[in-house]
């Protein structure tokens, strides 16, 4: 995104133009013309990736507390260390040309809560904890929600609690809940809570990504390139959909994906062997082998062995031939593996640098600091499987089985959570092919799915 471009996306708070944007000028215009006599407005933000639902929030919380002498806006969010990096930081910014700190303004940053000289305050609350009743002491007269949509029918409490903390301040009149959020399927409760119902305080404003003028084309495209069909309509195009209730990799089609043939290794393209280390029943040590040719992947091969060590993983490779191809080997996958192997004290991949070096390969450790976020790497699966421009970017062959029907069949727990269900044995392999394919993805320098960019 060019300078000119980043500088009028993200205004400061006397810069901020409603007017731009349709659904940010109908959102002002509604509460600036609210009978907050009637009742407390709960507003929506229901919006696609990039379409500065954060900023018109960091604008209406900074204007409230402006405005409202004595006024105390709550910012909240599942996880503190999320909502400091996006609501927080957003707010941060939106007033550093306007406001001087130590003079309109002060800052606590480690518990991210800003007060302001006429007595108003932003504080912020979580509960990944799962806490819900710590915020029932506090008084409100707004609260602000950040991706409503992370929290499940348990989280539901933490909005409820914070919802009766407002019109608790009597001198202040306005009273306003704003939350903002990527679509979900219609199945969770905040479109139950905010589309099924007909309550005269509740409204939703939609947005999609191409509303925002500021986004830079080639991030749109981008995103087309990155997210498969049904993530589109959701993550571009802002509709509650469900993209599979059942399978996590619902773009990958087992007639299309899947070629039942055998996979000729060109030795000139490195071979990548991605693991995921386990221990315990139902849970094996899993790796794959692929290559990527600059346009799609290709796994072929795989070790899938219950109640395995890292060292009976890398000697089965060595056994399999995987060197024979006098390819070079490139090692990605699980980043805890960093750490210890699964049943020593020597680290996974300490164990796999050896046993290549002594055999006498090329290879090159690529492990990531820390691993993606999950749901990052469900999309960015999904995307090679099949993206929104209807390319098909990854495949895979008779000789990984277990592969297959880890792509085909691997769901999430039925906990209400984002979790996998990694109670199947299928499931490990695909993650360990998610954490080579994000990996060469960040290389390539394209635009990681489900960033928190808004």
């Amino acid at each position: 995104m060019s300078e000119a471009v980043e500088q009028y996306s993200k205004p400061y708070f006397s810069d901020f133009n409603p007017r731009v944007i349709p659904y940010q000028s109908d959102v002002v215009d509604f509460l600036d013309d609210w009978d907050f006599g009637r009742g407390t407005p709960e507003i929506l933000l229901s919006g696609s990736y990039g379409s500065a639902k954060s900023i018109l929030m960091a604008h209406l919380a900074v204007r409230h507390c402006v405005e409202n002498p004595g006024a105390r806006v709550c910012l909240a969010r599942k996880a503190l260390p999320d909502l400091k990096d996006t609501i927080f930081k957003e707010i941060l910014e939106h007033i550093t040309e306007d406001f001087v700190e130590g003079k309109h303004y002060r800052v606590n940053h480690s518990i991210a809560k800003v007060t302001w000289w006429n007595g108003s305050e932003i504080i912020s609350r979580s509960w990944s904890d799962k806490k819900y009743k710590k915020a029932r002491s506090l008084k409100l007269s707004m609260v602000v929600f950040e991706e409503l949509t992370e929290n499940n029918e348990d989280d539901k409490a933490a909005f409820d609690t914070l919802k009766a903390r407002l019109r608790r301040i009597p001198e202040v009149k306005e009273n306003i809940l704003i939350a903002a959020t990527n679509p979900d399927g219609p199945g969770h409760w905040v479109y139950k809570y905010f589309f099924d119902s007909e309550a005269r305080t509740r409204k939703v404003f939609k947005s999609v990504t191409t509303d925002n003028p500021f986004l830079d084309p080639v991030y749109i495209e981008q995103l087309k390139q990155d997210l498969a069909p049904r993530e589109a309509q959701r993550y571009i195009y802002g509709e509650w959909v469900e993209i599979d209730q059942d399978r996590i990799y619902s773009a990958y089609d087992a007639d299309k994906n899947h070629l039942n043939t055998a996979y000729q290794v060109r030795p000139h393209l490195p071979i990548v062997l991605a693991f995921d280390f386990n221990i315990g029943h139902g849970k094996p040590m899993s790796s794959a082998a692929g290559q990527w040719d600059g346009r799609a992947w290709h796994w072929f091969d795989e070790v899938v062995i219950q109640g395995a060590r890292t060292q009976d993983a890398i000697d089965a490779w060595i056994e399999k031939g995987i060197l024979t191809h006098r390819a070079k080997i490139i090692v990605r996958g699980d980043a805890s593996g960093q750490a210890r192997d699964t049943r020593s004290i020597v680290s996974d991949y300490d164990i796999i640098r050896k046993t290549l070096a002594n055999s006498g390969a090329t290879f090159e450790m690529q492990v990531p600091r820390e691993n993606p976020p999950v749901r990052k790497r469900h999309n960015t699966v999904n995307a090679y499987c099949q993206n929104e421009a209807g390319e098909r970017r990854l495949f895979v062959y008779k000789t990984a089985p277990v592969t297959h029907d880890g792509l085909r069949l691997t769901a999430l727990k039925k906990s209400g959570d984002y979790i996998e269900d990694d109670s199947k044995p299928y499931q490990h392999i695909t993650t360990a092919i998610g954490y080579a394919v994000v990996y060469e993805h960040n290389l390539l320098g394209t635009v990681m799915v489900g960033s928190s960019r808004r």
